[in-house]
């Protein structure tokens, strides 16, 4: 037996990874078992894990639960869910391989890695925007976590766990299916587990090697998962990166969008990445879509026929606000924030006047009053976070 293998299924190891699990909250998978249900007997099901894992007959994940849910801008996407006993299982491997690869992951890579995140790969961008580029290579892979290839993935993966068993835990994960809402069990070809706690790293391994590539090339390259971008101070030399990383991503079997993908430049062209749009060369401001969802869901929860009270509307909208603030906070655009609050104080004026029916009373309520009811503003977030005394 590994020894990888029986850090994995150490009781301690699978019990953190279950409170991990918890804390991530999610439904149950195939098998139908809550987190509760799971917690209810929590010795017992560590214990059955762990016999499970370090048995001669191997632990046989079981296939992920395929749900379609509902995307805000209409239509509907893919949401895979393992059963709880998995996610354990996922989350123990994580914690036990993941310093083997932050070992060797570049400096460049900021996905679904500790101490890292969107919002430093925003700020990395920003500083080479302050240096003097002003051309962009932006690429957007096609379907990345859907299309990625396993024997390949398999591969890069055993050159850095020395470990065949924990290596032929990683494939059988791979090849496990899914199961559709109609009850059908079908087999994948390509791409990592959906909703897998263990997808995020298998992705950073699998775009490696573009990692390597691009720094020994000396390129200002920055990704985020499969989200990833070139900035440059000439056009040639973002032309060449462009080629660069085409031909790369095509020999690691994957293709791009076109017409999300090619080179820009920041003094004339919008370039989106993380969420947020780069324009005029220096400021940074949420994309279009993430303002019409934020507005979208403020709308839903202000409309007229709610039939409850002004304060319970504003109780109801802070988290909205909130979240809104938290994933914005990085922009440089406060005259958005400022609109944006002005359009929430509007939407829940109307809200009050629309219930009382007296003409008038839109302006009968000013600031003060709405803020004194608790009223989260964009604005306010921001500041609290940009000032120095926060940390």
């Amino acid at each position: 037996m590994g020894k990888l293998l029986e850090q994995i299924a150490e009781p301690d190891n699978l019990r953190r990874a279950f409170f991990r699990v918890r804390a991530n909250k999610g439904a149950a998978g195939v098998d139908r078992v809550s987190l509760a249900a799971f917690e209810k007997d929590l010795d017992r099901e560590i214990a059955a894990l762990r016999r499970r894992l370090l048995s001669q007959e191997r632990y046989q994940p079981p296939p992920v639960r395929r749900v379609e849910i509902d995307k805000p801008d209409g239509g509907s996407r893919p949401l895979g869910i393992p059963t709880v006993s998995d996610r354990v299982v996922q989350q123990a491997t994580l914690q036990v391989i993941g310093p083997i690869f932050e070992r060797v992951f570049c400096d460049c890579s900021y996905g679904f890695r500790p101490g890292r995140g969107a919002k430093a790969a925003l700020s990395h961008v920003r500083r080479n925007i302050a240096q003097g580029d002003r051309w962009v290579a932006e690429f957007d892979i096609e379907g990345f976590f859907d299309n990625l290839s396993h024997k390949r993935l398999v591969r890069w993966f055993a050159k850095f766990v020395d470990d065949p068993e924990v290596v032929g835990l990683v494939r059988r994960w791979l090849k496990a299916g899914v199961v559709t809402e109609d009850g059908i069990r079908r087999s994948v070809a390509t791409g990592t587990p959906q909703g897998g706690v263990i997808s995020p790293l298998l992705a950073n391994v699998y775009l490696h090697r573009l990692d390597q590539e691009a720094t020994k090339a000396g390129l200002r390259f920055v990704r985020y998962a499969d989200d990833f971008i070139v900035t440059a101070d000439r056009r040639w030399k973002a032309r060449r990166a462009d080629q660069m990383i085409r031909e790369l991503l095509a020999d690691i079997g994957l293709s791009l969008n076109e017409d999300k993908s090619g080179v820009r430049n920041l003094d004339r062209d919008e370039i989106e990445f993380l969420g947020f749009c780069f324009y005029a060369g220096r400021f940074l401001r949420p994309r279009d879509r993430a303002v019409a969802s934020f507005k979208a869901q403020i709308r839903y929860l202000t409309r007229r026929k709610r039939g409850i009270s002004l304060q319970a509307v504003v109780n109801s909208i802070n988290p909205v606000v909130r979240v809104g603030g938290t994933t914005s906070s990085t922009a440089t655009s406060p005259e958005l924030f400022e609109r944006l609050d002005g359009w929430v104080r509007m939407r829940l004026r109307s809200y009050k006047r629309k219930r009382v029916a007296k003409p008038g009373l839109n302006w009968q309520m000013p600031t003060r009053m709405l803020e004194g009811m608790g009223l989260v503003s964009l604005v306010s977030l921001r500041k609290r976070r940009l000032s120095p005394a926060m940390g």
